[in-house]
């Protein structure tokens, strides 16, 4: 069957995939010519001449994208001829001719074809209307109609932080590698290629497998730094993670116009792909699945990172992101991508595949600092976004109540400076604030959220974000004081090196909220917040640019771990993504390093559904003695059994893999993929699981690993066995860890633990997660 799956409606949503890439020629299966615009910049409406149809706008006539799955069967191999059959399909539906398919989607007026899909999926992308749609049902090549979705986007001294800079023994020296020869392919919003960041000083040319073309606006060509890619205009996001994944080395970097130092990317020596798929912070998933396709079959990229997210989670088959990484990660490409920027909440963990590393993000010891001095003295250090000018001692008034409910217009707020908690959007509460008047806002979150200031708010008026117990201090002194005053000031960003790292309060949580899915998401921790890195700077089209600038997010975090995949795969070539992924995990940081765990910013405690593994740890994760490792194949009884039928297996799931067969590969429970974490579900009614696991040796040949277990709270573990005795490199061994509920389990919630292998200076962790009711059954 063929009926479409129903379309994902996000606030904000654009007509997307309305234009695709340049024109390619050689390997090119992309048709349609790109028409998308940066930030600032009018997007040009595309024509909708499709098959007998004029030339009327795409939305007046109904036209949407939509992957087309098809059966593959008879059709052919690949190359021009599989490029034609797919037109010779669609033509079958539009009752026009192949030749004039093919025709349009070289042209410039709205092409039906959009993209016809070589490698990772069976089928192709095209813009169709609701009637032809139905119509597709009818047809016995075509399997699925998956419509386009709308996904969205979610460094001076992280290098230091993490250890990659430390002479002698830091990552860089360690490796002996800063990425040399290693391809990364961002995907984002649009770069500004005059970037110093993206100079080419001391670079070696790209390796000789690169094969993608050079597709920029302006005057700035590539060169040896950024090889090649798209993008219409500059754009700060994508400047951004780009900066941050494989920045070259910059001097004398300024921060909202004081000095910072010196900045690099993870990866200073890496090249850089970039590919422009998002329009501001909007995503087309269709345009996300052929880039992927393109950067990983094409061109050449080694490492993709996606600081992009759906809002929704969704069955694998359906999410074009797990597609399209799924068949890259086959052929040896490894991607990262964001865990999301919903939390603290609870299941709200985007990019759920296991082939993904899903990255969250952390604190740093940089904060924008907003600062609050009450009338009697007392100074309290909040954090703001923006800079603004000084407001100062101006009334303070504090509003209980809901502003939508009218608790702001019943208080005249006019040139005060207004305190209130965060029970609303704090965009909203600003503008109204400002709208009524007010000078300022000092706002606090409740209790759950209590030590939390991190600012991800753009806000426009003077305004400081405090803790909740500094917010209870304000309340208590306007409720003591006749007439109660403050002063808002901005003291720019700081930095503190000693401060200690914790996991953001936006950064999503997990566990994924499908059943089936059975391994723990996020996977690992890296910085997010108040990072510097570049970003576009002055009006000259040709002139390079030294701009940087703070942004916050899991967008930010996932270039981190990007570029130091690029330094691990230069250093160690033979390693799969899954061995680069179980290194990193198995090696992560739990606690600092004067012994205190790592903890949640909004509890204080410890949470491995905020972190994942832990906190990346680039040096320890080049030598991690053990890892679990996944062939190809070895993901396919995973995926079948997940439920899907063989078309989808088949068509959209394995396409690098032919002729698989979920009745030949078997199928497995989540819980047994060989993952770098574990997770179960124990419930009174099914109180005990046993879990499989494998770990292969690539530390000395003779050695010994002895068991450490950490059991979650009401759990008993048992591990057999408990010791792993090793006399060859490579040699794998396997061992199962049995969980049980006991009487003292939480009847709801969660509990964790960990296991670890530990032989001399190694010790390979595993997080233990343990759920004590089901996920929803949504896969």
């Amino acid at each position: 069957m063929c009926a479409p799956s129903p379309p994902l409606l996000l606030a904000g949503a654009l007509l997307l995939l309305a234009s695709a890439a340049t024109v390619n020629g050689g390997d090119g299966q992309q048709l349609a010519p790109n028409a998308a615009a940066g930030a600032g910049q009018g997007r040009e409406k595309p024509g909708a001449a499709g098959a007998g149809q004029g030339g009327e706008d795409f939305q007046e006539v109904g036209l949407k994208t939509y992957l087309i799955i098809v059966c593959r069967a008879n059709g052919p191999k690949g190359g021009e001829e599989l490029r034609e059959w797919h037109a010779s399909l669609l033509a079958s539906l539009l009752n026009t001719t192949t030749d004039m398919v093919l025709r349009e989607a070289l042209s410039h007026v709205g092409p039906r074809l959009v993209f016809s899909f070589q490698h990772v999926v069976s089928g192709f992308a095209a813009r169709l209307t609701d009637r032809e749609v139905a119509e597709l049902s009818k047809l016995p090549w075509c399997v699925e109609a998956l419509p386009d979705a709308t996904l969205r986007l979610t460094t001076t001294y992280t290098p230091e932080l993490l250890g990659v800079s430390t002479p002698a023994t830091g990552a860089w020296s360690v490796a002996g590698s800063m990425g040399e020869g290693v391809i990364v392919g961002i995907l984002d919003n649009g770069i500004d290629p005059r970037h110093v960041s993206f100079l080419d000083d001391g670079m070696q040319p790209p390796p000789a497998k690169w094969r993608g073309g050079c597709h920029f606006a302006g005057e700035a060509p590539c060169n040896k730094k950024l090889i090649g890619g798209r993008s219409r205009a500059p754009q700060e996001h994508g400047t951004h993670t780009s900066g941050t994944a494989v920045g070259a080395f910059v001097r004398d970097v300024q921060l909202l116009g004081a000095p910072a130092g010196a900045a690099s990317g993870m990866a200073p020596r890496a090249h850089l792909a970039f590919y422009e798929v998002c329009l501001a912070d909007t995503c087309s998933a269709t345009e996300v699945l052929s880039v992927t396709e393109k950067g990983a079959f094409q061109d050449g990229v080694d490492v993709i990172s996606m600081s992009i997210g759906d809002d929704t989670q969704k069955p694998f088959y359906k999410d074009l992101i797990a597609v399209g990484s799924f068949s890259a990660v086959l052929s040896g490409v490894f991607v990262s991508t964001s865990a999301g920027n919903a939390g603290p909440l609870e299941r709200t963990v985007t990019n759920c595949a296991p082939w993904l590393l899903t990255v969250a993000a952390s604190t740093m010891g940089r904060r924008m600092v907003s600062r609050v001095e009450l009338g009697n003295g007392v100074v309290m250090e909040g954090e703001n976004l923006n800079p603004y000018e000084l407001v100062k001692d101006r009334p303070l008034v504090f509003i209980a109540g809901m502003f939508a409910d009218g608790a702001l217009s019943a208080v005249d707020v006019r040139g005060k400076i207004v305190a209130c908690q965060r029970k609303e959007d704090p965009f909203m509460l600003a503008e109204m604030i400002q709208k009524a008047g007010g000078a300022g806002m000092i706002s606090w979150s409740g209790p759950k959220r209590g030590a939390a200031t991190t600012p991800v708010d753009d806000l426009t008026i003077a305004a400081s974000r405090v803790t909740h117990a500094d917010g209870e201090k304000i309340v208590a002194y306007v409720n003591s004081t006749p007439n109660p005053t403050a002063t808002l000031s901005f003291a720019g960003a700081v930095l503190n090196r000693v401060a200690l790292p914790a996991i953001a309060e936006y950064s999503s949580r997990g566990p994924c909220n499908m059943s089936s899915v059975g391994v723990l998401k996020p996977d690992i921790t890296g910085p997010g917040t108040a990072i510097a890195a570049s970003i576009p700077g002055g009006a000259n089209d040709t002139a390079p640019t030294k701009t940087f600038g703070l942004h916050s997010g899991t967008s930010m975090s996932t270039p981190h771990l990007s570029g130091i995949v690029a330094m691990i795969k230069k250093a160690r070539p033979q390693w799969s993504p899954a061995a680069i992924k179980s290194a990193l995990m198995t090696t992560a940081d739990v606690t600092h390093p004067d012994g205190t765990p790592i903890v949640d910013e909004t509890s204080g405690k410890p949470n491995c559904f905020a972190m994942g593994a832990g906190f990346v740890n680039p040096t320890r994760a080049l030598d991690p003695g053990l890892v679990y490792d996944l062939a190809p194949a070895d993901y396919i009884p995973y995926v079948c059994g997940l439920g899907y039928n063989e078309s989808v297996m088949s068509e959209i799931m394995a396409q690098p893999l032919q002729n698989v067969s979920c009745a030949k590969a078997g199928k497995i429970q989540g819980k047994d993929l060989n993952y770098p974490s574990i997770m179960v579900t124990l419930t009174p009614g099914a109180p005990e699981v046993d879990v499989k696991r494998a770990v292969t040796n690539i530390g000395e040949p003779v050695s010994v690993y002895t068991l450490e277990v950490v059991p979650p709270e009401g759990v008993t573990v048992e591990v057999v066995p408990n010791v792993l005795t090793f006399g060859l490199v490579n040699q794998r061994m396997e061992f199962t860890v049995k969980l049980k509920r006991g009487p003292n389990a939480a009847a709801a919630g969660t509990a964790e633990g960990s296991l670890r292998w530990v032989s001399g200076k190694r010790s390979v962790r595993s997080p233990i997660a343990v759920l004590f009711e089901p996920l929803p059954n949504n896969n």
